[in-house]
């Protein structure tokens, strides 16, 4: 039999590395797919298992909530964990929540829940707000209702207006609906390109948070630097009018410092040409100047008589030159007095810093009291209900609470319907329903 099966083995060598390669393939196939799911692994799996930080988080409503579907928990939009469970205790939602151990330290004891839809379908996600207070949260801890919020959906909203209220609201849409006069589709694009503005604010808000005791360590030195500059005016006043004079130099004479830049680059290529062949003639000359040196002694006798040349010329430059450097001073004196409207613009400078300090500590002030807050702390708290009340989008762009199936009769009812009502027809542009034309 052993003999008969290396016989069958020799003529088919092929076929089995063949079979042995998609083994392998379909092994490694496996893997793949299995470390890239969401669903996670238990920690004692070799290789493939993953250990998780757990937390319990109390919400008054698990709506859309489902264990085992590998529905994310985020921070910032980046998933660190998933929902491993749900429960109801003592009448509220109790959300098992695992989360990756190096996203655990990022997490703090006032740390907020936030459970939203992530599609079009429901699929929750939690987002988690980390929190500032020290430390780390413990694992196992388990989140109060006080700092979890749950989705709130519009007919929510709606329900608690009374009866006059939506009354209002819908003449307030209706006339609405008139004033946009058919352009609901064009404002439902305006609509949407206010998402990328709405989250960069949102991002400048949390980084201003972030750092309000810094930029308030900003605002007190700026204070300082203001003031220093005020008790040194004087000399600041003497800099400008000696820049002023030094510019009023220059500007003389910008004709020709123009003309000399434009003949700097052949200057520089000539005056490198020159280096060169000097580097040559040196190289040449220095055997010969040696040489030299006795004939240079020589000329000593020579040089003393030219002092007389010099005693000549002494003439010319005390009763011609200086004259000369002496009538050009009026012109500089005028040019001085030119520059003291910049020497007034400093002093304003001063003037104007004053006021603009004591806005920014206004603006940054933290009273001692523990139940108030500088006006920097409250501002990203503006932008977050801003965001939760008016946007109905997340990263995935924006989310319709709803999705409807419609027929060719059922869009050639509401469009007919929606004729001569200016307020369904707005409702119909905004919400993106096919035309008869398009279905049909």
């Amino acid at each position: 039999m052993t003999a008969r099966f290396r016989r069958q083995l020799r003529h088919r060598g092929g076929d089995a590395l063949a079979a042995f390669a998609l083994i392998v393939l379909g092994l490694v196939s496996a893997f793949v797919i299995i470390t890239q799911q969401k669903s996670a692994i238990p920690g004692w799996v070799p290789f493939l298992g993953k250990d998780f930080f757990h937390l319990d988080a109390e919400f008054q409503t698990a709506q859309s909530i489902i264990p085992g579907q590998g529905q994310a928990v985020t921070i910032s939009g980046i998933r660190v964990g998933k929902i491993s469970s749900v429960d109801l205790e003592d009448g509220h939602a109790d959300v098992g929540l695992d989360v990756e151990p190096k996203y655990a330290r990022l997490i703090h004891p006032d740390a907020h829940l936030l459970l939203r839809p992530k599609t079009n379908l429901n699929d929750m996600v939690v987002e988690v707000d980390p929190g500032t207070a020290p430390g780390e949260i413990a694992a196992g801890s388990d989140v109060p209702l006080a700092q979890t919020l749950p989705n709130v959906n519009p007919d929510q909203v709606l329900s608690t207006l009374d009866g006059d209220t939506r009354t209002y609201v819908q003449l307030l849409l209706q006339a609405g609906g008139e004033g946009v006069g058919g352009q609901g589709r064009r404002l439902s694009s305006d609509l949407r390109r206010l998402f990328p503005f709405t989250r960069d604010i949102a991002r400048v808000n949390g980084a201003v948070a972030a750092r309000r005791q810094a930029l308030a360590r900003v605002v007190h030195n700026f204070r300082l630097l203001a003031e220093e500059l005020s008790n040194h005016d004087s000399e600041i006043t003497r800099f400008v009018d000696s820049s002023a004079t030094a510019l009023g130099d220059l500007a003389t004479r910008q004709t020709s410092i123009g003309s000399a830049l434009r003949l700097l680059p052949s200057t520089l290529r000539e005056t490198d040409d020159a280096l060169t062949s000097a580097d040559a003639l040196s190289s040449q000359a220095g055997p010969a100047l040696t040489k030299l040196i006795p004939q240079g002694q020589a000329l000593t006798p020579a040089l003393r008589a030219t002092r007389r040349f010099f005693s000549d010329t002494t003439p010319t430059i005390s009763d011609q030159l200086i004259p000369f450097a002496q009538q050009s001073g009026p012109p500089f004196k005028s040019l001085a007095q030119a520059a003291k409207p910049l020497r007034d613009t400093v002093r304003g400078f001063r003037d104007v810093l004053e006021p603009l300090n004591y806005g920014f500590n206004e603006l940054a002030y933290d009273p001692p009291a523990a139940t108030s807050e500088s006006y920097l702390f409250y501002l990203p708290w503006l932008s977050h209900d801003l965001n939760a009340t008016y946007l109905t989008q997340d990263a995935e762009g924006p989310l319709r609470r709803a999705m409807v199936m419609v027929s060719c009769n059922s869009t050639s009812l509401a469009n007919g319907f929606a004729n001569g009502r200016p307020f369904l027809k707005t409702l119909l542009q905004v919400t993106n329903i096919p035309t008869p034309g398009e279905v049909c």
